[in-house]
């Protein structure tokens, strides 16, 4: 008896986060399902629970699977952080105008700092024209951009783009950042699948490759492809994202919009 109660407590409890990890998964596809999907794709951080009623909480509880699985080692992609530091960049800028403005007019009399205060704002308000206008017209709804180099019979990149949208009806769209009114309005609204059978909310992913050679000058392969998926075949009931059916519904679109060029 003494020596079962000592294996007993020998035996390595399973901490909440790993837990919490695996149960998503194993909602959607049982125990032998999650085995095969924590070989393919390792778990890598605990998963956090979202508010299901929440789209926006979806989307970039979703976004986020996507941004670090395309960052994998095993997929070779460097990320490029561009717009985060042009919005960073932009963001400060402002801030640090009205904080000037805000302190210049504080020590200095009204009728002294009128002008200044006036170009401060007038600074402030056009930064944040800029950085709305970046968002909706050269950002877009990106979410990835990466590329890696290919040694072959020539040194070839190849080059991936992502974007996402979430949908609660045909009509209804969340992009991936806030873009203020009245400039939301000249913002292109692409729609997702217009289906009546489309089990909304919905989540959509559009992936861009290219291929190219000679410092981008010869183009050998260029393909998109268009991923749809209802938020509920991602999330539980309490709001935590299935990680290892997510990867593997995002392994076999990247096989898809590569095309045959691997095969080769």
């Amino acid at each position: 008896m003494a020596k079962k109660s000592a294996n007993k407590c020998k035996q390595p409890e399973e901490s909440p986060a790993t837990t919490s990890v695996a149960s998503a998964d194993e909602a959607f596809a049982g125990s032998d399902g999650a085995e095969q999907r924590e070989a393919a794709h390792p778990r890598r951080e605990p998963v956090a629970k979202v508010n299901n009623a929440n789209l926006s909480d979806l989307k970039n509880a979703a976004d986020d699977v996507v941004k670090d699985f395309f960052s994998l080692p095993a997929h070779n992609f460097k990320r490029s952080y561009i717009h985060d530091d042009v919005r960073l960049s932009l963001g400060w800028a402002s801030v640090a105008v009205a904080i000037a403005t805000s302190y210049y007019g504080y020590k200095t009399e009204f009728h002294e700092s009128k002008f200044w205060v006036s170009g401060g704002v007038a600074l402030y308000v056009v930064l944040n024209t800029i950085l709305a206008l970046y968002v909706a017209y050269v950002e877009k709804n990106i979410i990835f951009e990466g590329k890696r180099r290919t040694f072959a019979s020539r040194i070839s990149t190849e080059r991936l783009t992502i974007s996402s949208l979430a949908a609660s009806s045909p009509t209804t769209l969340t992009t991936s950042s806030w873009i203020p009114f009245p400039l939301s309005l000249l913002v292109p609204r692409p729609s997702p699948s217009s289906s009546s059978s489309a089990q909304y909310p919905l989540y959509t992913l559009t992936l861009s490759y290219a291929h190219s050679a000679n410092a981008n000058k010869s183009l050998l392969h260029s393909s998109e492809v268009v991923l749809t998926r209802s938020f509920a075949e991602m999330f539980d009931l309490e709001g935590r994202i299935a990680v290892g059916e997510v990867e593997s519904w995002l392994s076999g679109g990247l096989v898809e919009v590569v095309g045959e060029e691997k095969g080769r």
